[in-house]
């Protein structure tokens, strides 16, 4: 039996059973039916209610109930409703009796899986509350808010718990708990935490209930809703505690980052990556290789990164290529930096990232890919109006200049630098090609003498 179905069967078993229970029924009658399941809690609830007089049955009723009852035992249910309708027609009739017909019928739409219908004979039998006990009143009272609640009718649940919590003699865990729901599900969070946490006090004072996690989740969402990241963070610390998931090392981690706390924020999301809590978490683990770069350890951010793509565990974008760059250029890895940035590169076609590659390869010497780099950043920036990107696109064609001066590619150096010098509007900047220009006829000339 599903959940929807435990809220909609156990305040109608305990009522009809409530109701016959108090039936003068002969010695030998059939009570087969699931609705006289009732627990001992239940039934000395029932009998701790306040009495009322209740009116008598008949004996021409007594027969009919009867007969519906076996009816239903036997899964006749057309049958037991037509004797019930037979009955609620009959001329003399009391509101005890008519009472006791609509809980009939009740059964026969829980059974029918009309739970429209089940509420509707529940209050049809509250219209004769004052010729039924008042225990199975409060209970009917209390079994309608459920089975509003499973209708997604929050509204109507919780009218008929105000209803009921003021008259109700005990009010257990498990009703604060249903009550907190509803107040949660309509988002009012503070009437929610209130009675969570009274249901949480209550069994914890008792040995014989055990307080669940989904409780402390219940308070955990209406903190968080309200906005109170100090109570998030004490119930994740609970639910760390009690129930270790990985979910709430990395929610834990999130808060105290919300809260300011780096430095907690950080430790605990380490600990959940080396716990393995993170391998099934793409975003988690970015973030653990950024928390490394942010604590001053790049290295540790690529090797984290590398981990994550060998094993598959992120994706291959640009993004993330870029980072694990980005980690061992800081790490002063510069020929480890080189592929993850090509990587990015080629993928965005991001002339910034096409520059910083190229002033790494003529650091590493590494002059015939700083060429084809240069291009790359003259081919991103061309025809920008931005003036930095120009700027960077002069330097670009300046720098593969003085690589092709180191690669002893004379023609095209010279080539190189005339274009600079046609896109140089700045006298530092001529000055500067003029600079290279000599240096590579220099270069020239003692290249020729060698070669005698």
């Amino acid at each position: 039996m599903n959940m929807i179905e435990t809220i909609k069967s156990l305040p109608m078993a305990l009522a009809t059973a409530a109701i016959l229970a108090a039936l003068p029924m002969p010695e030998g009658a059939l009570l087969g039916s699931k609705a006289f399941a009732q627990e001992k809690e239940e039934s000395s609830y029932a009998s701790r209610a306040k009495t009322r007089k209740v009116p008598a049955m008949s004996v021409d009723i007594h027969k009919k109930i009867q007969k519906a009852q076996e009816a239903m035992d036997l899964k006749e249910y057309v049958e037991a409703k037509e004797i019930l309708t037979d009955t609620l027609e009959s001329k003399r009739i009391n509101d005890y009796e008519r009472a006791v017909a609509w809980q009939l019928r009740a059964m026969i739409s829980y059974e029918e899986d009309d739970t429209a219908g089940t509420i509707r004979a529940y209050e049809q039998i509250l219209q004769y509350a004052e010729s039924i006990p008042e225990a199975l009143e409060l209970n009917i009272i209390y079994g309608l808010a459920q089975l509003y609640y499973s209708e997604e009718n929050y509204q109507k649940a919780i009218e008929y718990v105000k209803k009921w919590e003021p008259r109700a003699e005990v009010i257990s865990v498990n009703h604060l708990v249903f009550i907190a729901q509803v107040y949660y599900t309509l988002t009012d969070f503070d009437n929610s935490l209130a009675y969570i946490y009274r249901a949480i006090s209550d069994a914890q004072a008792v040995d014989t209930v055990e307080v669940k996690e989904t409780w402390y989740g219940m308070a955990l969402s209406a903190h968080w809703e309200l906005g109170q990241y100090t109570k998030v963070r004490d119930v994740l610390e609970i639910l760390l505690i009690n129930w270790p998931k990985p979910q709430y090392w990395i929610q834990l981690a999130g808060v105290y980052q919300e809260l300011g706390d780096e430095k907690t924020s950080y430790s605990l999301t380490e600990a959940a990556y080396k716990q393995g809590f993170l391998d099934d978490k793409p975003l988690q683990l970015v973030n653990v290789a950024q928390i490394q770069l942010a604590r001053g350890a790049p290295i540790k951010c690529a090797w984290v990164l590398e981990k994550a793509f060998k094993e598959d565990r992120i994706e291959k974008t640009a993004q993330n290529y870029r980072t694990l760059g980005q980690c061992y250029l800081m790490a002063t890895e510069y020929e480890r930096a080189l592929k993850p940035l090509t990587a990015a590169a080629k993928s965005e076609a991001d002339g910034d990232l096409w520059f910083q590659i190229a002033q790494v390869q003529m650091q590493l010497t590494h002059y015939t890919d700083a060429v084809k780099s240069f291009d790359n950043v003259v081919e991103s920036f061309d025809g920008t109006k931005d003036e930095k990107d120009a700027d960077k696109r002069l330097t670009s064609v300046m720098q593969k200049g003085q690589a092709l001066t180191e690669l002893k590619r004379f023609k095209e150096a010279h080539a190189a630098f005339d274009t600079a010098n046609r896109m140089a509007k700045d006298r530092k900047d001529k000055r500067m090609i003029t600079q290279w220009r000599n240096y590579l006829r220099a270069e020239q000339a003692r290249e020729e003498m060698l070669e005698g």
